[in-house]
């Protein structure tokens, strides 16, 4: 597994009040299509947070299901970590170590709104689901920073990830 990790402020681990483990996973179909959620005005790969307990295999399979209502079969561990010390994590002031580890998926299972367990923003926020051509994500997210219809950190991470996957896995 690659690990990446950001520390823009040059915090130490002794200054980390709180870690946040998150879970995202590229699901590509045999079309070559990749799903991507749309949420909160902006796009991701499915994922989410790990609760208190879990390990993050469970919690993958766990979050793709509530997000997408697919169940995939867990045949890898994660490909990519990326590690971010955050000195003002979403407003709060805190010091937060913010690590989101990604798998990847092959299945041509498709989403199945009746299997999905939404959280309240979720809801609040048109959740939805889409599949584009792999080999246009980059290009995709690209557009999508210009066009201002992404976050654009969130969106050069998504790159970054794309870019990291190609590289491993020998992929354009």
């Amino acid at each position: 597994m690659k690990e990446i990790i950001i520390n823009d402020n040059h915090l130490l681990d002794s200054d980390i009040e709180k870690e946040v483990v998150r879970v995202k996973g590229l699901i590509i179909n045999s079309h070559g299509k990749i799903l991507l959620a749309h949420n909160n005005n902006t796009f991701q790969f499915p994922g989410g947070h790990l609760d208190e307990g879990e390990d993050m295999n469970e919690c993958i399979t766990r979050e793709i299901v509530e997000e997408t209502g697919i169940h995939v079969i867990l045949k890898e561990e994660p490909f990519l970590c990326i590690k971010t010390y955050d000195n003002d994590y979403f407003g709060t002031g805190k010091k937060v170590l913010n690590s989101i580890y990604y798998y990847r998926f092959f299945t041509d299972e498709l989403p199945n709104f009746e299997e999905t367990h939404y959280d309240e923003l979720e809801l609040a926020t048109e959740f939805d689901l889409f599949y584009i051509p792999f080999v246009d994500l980059k290009n995709f997210l690209q557009k999508c920073i210009e066009d201002e219809k992404i976050d654009p950190n969130i969106g050069r991470e998504m790159i970054h990830v794309v870019e990291i996957y190609n590289e491993i896995y020998n992929t354009k």
